[in-house]
């Protein structure tokens, strides 16, 4: 497949990083094959960027081939000697793993993503997935089109920083009729912190400007083709109704008592914590929390609940002292280190192997956030990390408990759903390890020297994975499927959390983004909703993630801001591994 090349400056190509020889053996396509593999397809796909004050058009050549011994690798490539830049990898990733989610499909591919300039943002990430897409289902992207956009785990496309200079370069090159823009992003500031109106600068070229808020509109305007419904179902305006508390199976007794102790430790921790925005946050949760309890969805209590407890501790941590602080990380270290060898063996069923990944994520979090600590407030770490490191132990006195309460629940919850014999879970928690450490690294680079703020608890979070990457891979790798399955969807979610946040973009005076976010929360409400129904449709009844989604919905209706979407990451990821677990994969 090939699309006509637009004009930039071409360099010879001088370096090939590898960014992965993953030991992975699922598919990763439809393929172009009778059997689903691939034999040499590629696609040109157009990519706008902006560096400064100046904007670019390059192009993207994504190659996939049947891999040898069917073992997944990710080369990108790039003319420039100086590497590839670690935000413009995590694009790549999430936009493999994102296709990969969002169709159910299977692994064994080597693919190249080569870029014919060095660009530095996650611009390229949404049209990166739609190449994939066009890869997966034979499709031809047309000429004349290009999309800008960062995209999302689950299949979103979020706004970016630099178009008005990204049109401005779309102009100069040419050979460009339509541009496509994050919804919302039709007015956007330019470099010099000036609104500018897209459809009056793109006007000035010839072309137009279309908003699109998710990968299968951007696909469908690319390739000409519709995305089939059953992966990509068309999401409503705002969020479908979720099934309401009567509809919902019931949870054991002991679910309740530990929304009712978990509720009880965020109160206690925000009668010390002084007035802010985790104060305020963690309020929210627990009014959250109230709410579904008594309406009955002891789920979603849960998990709101458990959120609540997490930042009230974060938000009392400044009354710790160093020593009180220093003796909550050891004791999270020691309670997430039994959860995490007590979940070793495999789960029986789908319903336990739901709690499970809980379970082995809120550990895996505890023990790496509990060494943090440690290491900020050891008496030769640099001042200014303590502040850091009191909040570091909190959180991870607050995950540790939480983990603990989930793992006791696995005995009580009724295990149903089977689990498929022959899904190759070893190489589907390598493909979610190596896009969590390029959206870390990524992190990493837009952070620069910055030391994370004690209040940025997704940054804190992100930075312990990071820190205990080795350790926790070790952990993994004696453990099993099960315990890398678990710990990677962990630091894959808060890792895009953390870069989320930090490449979050202005918006301008005088515009409402309202529409724009509810369009993507509907997106995320649907596709989450869909992952959810394909695995009760087996007969399980998954009351935590059915919880989790709850109350992803019920925060990101409230508080509709900008990056609201982004909470139905976790309940969304977790549902889509259950889901290549269980078998269940979509038509």
């Amino acid at each position: 497949m090939t699309r006509r090349a637009v004009r930039a400056g071409i360099l010879a190509l001088a370096c090939t990083l590898v960014l992965a020889g993953c030991d992975l053996r699922f598919s990763l396509g439809f393929g172009t094959g009778s059997d689903g593999s691939f034999s040499g397809s590629e696609v040109t796909v157009p990519v706008l960027y902006a560096s400064g004050k100046k904007g670019g058009v390059t192009s993207q050549r994504i190659t996939a081939d049947s891999a040898d011994g069917g073992d997944l690798s990710i080369d990108i490539t790039e003319n420039d000697v100086s590497g590839v830049d670690p935000v413009t990898q995590s694009a790549t990733w999430t936009a493999v793993t994102a296709a990969t989610l969002l169709t159910g499909a299977r692994p064994d591919t080597a693919y190249t993503f080569g870029f014919d300039a060095r660009i530095s943002t996650p611009a390229a990430g949404a049209v990166t997935a739609v190449g994939v897409l066009a890869l997966y289902y034979g499709t031809e992207v047309q000429p004349g089109v290009a999309l800008t956009g960062r995209v999302t785990p689950l299949g979103t496309i979020g706004p970016v920083a630099g178009l008005p200079e990204q049109v401005t370069a779309a102009i100069e090159a040419g050979g460009i009729d339509t541009i496509l823009v994050p919804a919302g992003q039709r007015t956007a500031v330019d470099a010099e912190g000036t609104a500018v109106d897209l459809d009056q600068l793109a006007a000035t070229g010839g072309m137009t400007v279309t908003e699109v808020a998710d990968i299968a509109s951007a696909y469908a305007v690319m390739t000409g083709e519709d995305l089939p419904e059953a992966a990509f179902p068309t999401p409503p305006p705002s969020p479908s109704p979720l099934p309401t508390a009567e509809e919902a199976p019931a949870a054991p007794d002991s679910v309740a008592m530990a929304v009712d102790d978990a509720l009880d430790r965020a109160r206690s921790s925000l009668i010390s914590a002084p007035e802010g925005a985790l104060a305020d946050r963690a309020r929210a949760a627990v009014e959250r929390g109230e709410r579904l309890r008594d309406a009955g969805d002891t789920g979603g209590a849960w998990a709101a609940a458990s959120t609540a407890a997490d930042i009230a501790a974060a938000a009392a941590a400044p009354a710790l002292s160093p020593v009180d602080a220093a003796a909550l990380a050891a004791d999270a270290a020691g309670d997430a280190d039994a959860v995490l060898t007590a979940s070793t063996g495999a789960p029986s069923t789908l319903d336990d192997a739901d709690g499970a990944l809980a379970a082995i994520g809120g550990a895996a979090e505890a023990r790496a956030l509990a060494a943090q600590a440690r290491a900020y407030l050891a008496t030769d770490a640099d001042p200014s990390l303590a502040s850091a490191g009191l909040t570091s132990a909190a959180l991870a006195s607050s995950a540790a408990r939480n983990a603990r309460a989930i793992a006791d629940l696995r005995g009580e919850i009724d295990g149903t759903g089977a689990l498929a014999s022959d899904a190759d879970l070893d190489g589907l928690a390598s493909l979610l390890r190596r896009a969590a450490i390029a959206a870390t690294d990524a992190v990493d680079a837009r952070r620069g020297d910055t030391a994370v703020p004690a209040d940025d608890l997704d940054g804190l979070r992100t930075s312990a994975f990071e820190a205990a990457r080795d350790e926790l891979a070790a952990r993994a790798d004696e453990g099993g499927a099960w315990l890398a399955l678990g710990i990677s969807t962990a630091a894959f979610t808060r890792g895009s959390a953390a870069l989320s946040a930090l490449t979050a973009v202005r918006v301008p005076d005088g515009v409402d983004p309202s529409d724009a976010v509810s369009q993507r929360i509907g997106i995320a409400d649907e596709y989450t909703v869909r992952a959810v129904d394909a695995l009760t449709a087996t007969g399980a009844e998954l009351p935590l993630l059915r919880g989790a989604l709850a109350d992803a919905a019920a925060a990101a209706t409230a508080d509709p801001v900008p990056g609201a979407s982004g909470v139905f990451i976790a309940s969304f990821l977790r549902a889509r591994v259950l889901a290549f677990a269980g078998g269940v994969q979509r038509d």
